[in-house]
């Protein structure tokens, strides 16, 4: 296989990956666009033409991605186009904490199905126990994950 059918999968594969969480399948393949090629700023009319893409799918995939902060808009001096690129100033940990809302949220619901539970000790109460358990464990730990996380890279700057 060569180098340009190897990149060609790679876009692909991002795709894929980004829609199995969540995201759409465009914007993995934008992220994986800007991830191989050599160029510093991609045009929204490159986007276009090298992912195969209607203007309104990458307009969508593009305003998504800015508002994540995940690529940022530049304009060059003298041209009227917008360019974007992957945000260099990124911060990987916002994600995370973002997410990690959800974890209270899914504490909370698995303890409401106890409550609910007449027969509070049978496999499935222990089942929501377990699962509660397990939220309230990565709520109480992943934040100083990633204050860790965050220490070490300013200690890299």
């Amino acid at each position: 296989m060569n180098h340009i059918q190897n990149r060609q999968e790679y876009i692909e594969e991002c795709g894929l990956i980004m829609e199995q969480s969540g995201l759409t399948r465009m914007v993995g393949r934008i992220i994986g666009y800007l991830a191989v090629t050599d160029k510093e700023l991609v045009s929204f009319d490159e986007f276009t033409e090298v992912l195969q893409a209607s203007k309104s799918t990458i307009s969508t995939s593009v305003k998504m991605l800015t508002s994540m902060n995940l690529i940022k808009a530049a304009t060059l001096p003298g041209d009227r186009k917008t360019y974007y690129r992957l945000a260099p100033d990124y911060c990987w940990s916002q994600i995370l904490r973002l997410k990690t809302g959800i974890l209270s949220i899914m504490y909370a619901m698995f303890i409401k199905g106890i409550e609910f539970r007449i027969r509070k000790t049978d496999k499935t109460a222990q089942w929501l126990t377990e699962a509660a358990e397990f939220y309230k464990f990565m709520e109480q730990e992943i934040p100083g994950l990633l204050d860790k996380w965050e220490a070490q890279k300013q200690l890299t700057k």
